[in-house]
């Protein structure tokens, strides 16, 4: 008698579209909530892989500057003396999405712009950032 292959079921994190008009509110908001947190970022094209651009820094802001249209997450690596500040930029954004529904701080951010690629930002726990 042969045995069953187990199977598993990998769940992703549900996530909600915010309404263009609320990105720049919740996301300044969401930005003193989640400043120095653990970071990283992918980006892709769904449903293919991501490449990973950054990982384990220490979140510095997330934001939407609605006259240039973009989408910019900064983030930080190093001491508080000699610091190394990544700012990713989506230009043009056609979909914020967060994770959760009734928690203000999210662990999850997919933007994707118009041409369909998608930047994921992921947040954990504290990065090793004293800034």
């Amino acid at each position: 008698m042969r045995g069953r292959g187990t199977q598993y079921t990998i769940l992703m994190p549900a996530t909600r579209d915010l309404s263009r008009e609320r990105w720049s509110e919740y996301l300044d908001a969401i930005s003193d909530e989640l400043l120095n947190e653990s970071v990283s970022i992918a980006v892709g094209h769904p449903p293919g892989p991501s490449a990973q651009e950054a990982s384990r820094m220490a979140l510095q802001g997330v934001s939407y500057d609605r006259r240039s249209d973009v989408f910019e997450v900064a983030a930080a690596r190093g001491g508080p003396h000699l610091p190394s500040v990544l700012r990713h930029l989506v230009d043009r954004p056609a979909r914020i999405a967060v994770d959760g529904w009734a928690s203000l701080s999210p662990t999850l951010i997919e933007v994707d712009d118009a041409d369909g690629t998608r930047t994921t930002i992921t947040i954990g726990r504290a990065a090793p950032f004293a800034g």
